[in-house]
């Protein structure tokens, strides 16, 4: 048997769930509400016709007719064999809006939807299709929309402002509003921006994304690079630079190959080699170097370690530039450093099928994977003495040169 608690609850789904608020802007009707219940059958009635009376009783406190507000009770009659008619309650009706927000004391929140909505209809009349197929967003961001519909105006008339977000000038929003706000935001701005004013490429809000989706300026992180012939210094003496990304992308350094290392020591202390330049220290973040197509004419090498992560961020770089070769990544290295070798954990391990080694380089990685030289060894690159490096940089790269 329904409780008046039950009752709220029942009707205060259909606020979470936002049915009520898309009735409402569909236009559609939705009140009188039937709140559905378990009526007691005749059997109950004669076995627990005390508990029924006292529930009957409970049932009716919380209705209209007593509160004055909420709920009302239609009754029916059943004939009870042993009882003789009796009045049971047959349905539970919600009769209007006011009853229902009363009932569920949701009132002053209504009003508040409505104040926001009417800001909406009134400041950016685009953005009513988007809340009416999620009216959850009006809720969730109550008593925000001044600031968030003036964050679309300044868009708007600002596409691609090229700023920080500390920079961005608009009335009655800071910067802690903006980046506490980012998401909804940018779900704003993809209903009203033109596709020109957004970098679709951009898809989640980590690593910068909402400043980058949307043209602004941050805090980039940086790339870190040896210049590993003196020839090509910038200026006299500097050769371990580090610039933000974008940067980079457009640095177009005039030199014949550039060689990544996964250890940043490796980098920094890599042997001079003419013509060339040293990128370290991006693990898996090897991906980002895809941005800087002037590397697509360079010679690309890549120095990791002979483990399985080292030939899977391998692959993924000759992913991006097919041409790129392995340094030190071979059989014959980790045989000769046998004693050197260290273990990876268990549960690190990459096991994964990669598609871009080529044959010599898989047939290393699939004996790694199948633990053919032991249980999950490896061979990190700063173990190997910087004697054999220095050896087979001259062998490799400086010979070419002369």
């Amino acid at each position: 048997m329904i409780t008046v608690d039950e009752v709220r609850r029942k009707l205060l789904a259909h606020w979470s769930s936002r049915r009520f608020f898309k009735a409402e802007m569909a236009g559609e009707s939705f009140f009188p509400l039937l709140v559905p219940f378990r009526k007691p059958g005749g059997r109950e009635l004669l076995e627990n016709f005390d508990e029924v009376k006292k529930w009957l009783r409970e049932l009716k406190k919380g209705s209209r007719l007593e509160k004055g507000y909420g709920y009302d009770i239609l009754f029916t009659t059943i004939n009870h064999r042993s009882l003789g008619p009796q009045k049971i309650p047959d349905r539970i009706i919600v009769a209007d809006r006011d009853n229902y927000l009363r009932l569920i004391d949701k009132k002053q929140e209504y009003q508040q939807f409505q104040n926001d909505l009417q800001l909406v209809r009134d400041n950016q009349p685009q953005l009513i299709p988007f809340i009416v197929r999620q009216p959850g967003k009006l809720l969730k961001y109550a008593g925000c929309w001044e600031q968030l519909l003036a964050v679309c105006e300044y868009f708007n008339h600002n596409p691609q402002p090229n700023l920080y977000l500390r920079e961005l000038d608009i009335p009655g929003v800071d910067t802690k509003f903006l980046e506490q706000h980012r998401k909804i935001v940018s779900e704003l701005l993809d209903q009203l921006l033109p596709p020109a004013a957004v970098d679709s490429s951009v898809t989640g809000l980590a690593h910068h994304g909402f400043e980058r989706r949307y043209h602004l300026k941050y805090d980039e992180p940086l790339i870190r690079f040896r210049v590993l012939d003196p020839a090509l210094s910038p200026l006299p003496g500097m050769d371990d630079l580090s610039v933000p990304f974008s940067r980079f992308c457009h640095l177009s350094l005039k030199c014949r190959r550039v060689i990544i290392t996964e250890n940043k020591i490796n980098g920094l202390s890599f042997p001079p080699c003419p013509d060339s330049l040293a990128i370290f220290g991006l693990g898996y973040g090897i991906q980002q170097v895809e941005a800087a197509s002037w590397l697509l004419n360079k010679e690309i090498w890549y120095w990791g370690d002979i483990d399985s992560h080292g030939f899977s961020i391998l692959s993924r770089l000759r992913g991006i530039f097919p041409h790129c070769r392995s340094f030190l990544m071979d059989v014959k290295t980790l045989l000769k450093h046998k004693r050197l070798w260290g273990r990876e954990e268990d549960n690190q391990r990459c096991l994964d099928e990669l598609t871009h080694l080529t044959s010599e380089e898989l047939k290393l990685y699939n004996d790694l994977r199948r633990n053919r030289y032991g249980i999950n060894i490896r061979l990190e690159q700063e173990r190997i003495p910087f004697a054999d490096v220095i050896e087979k940089t001259n062998k490799v790269f400086c010979d070419w040169a002369e």
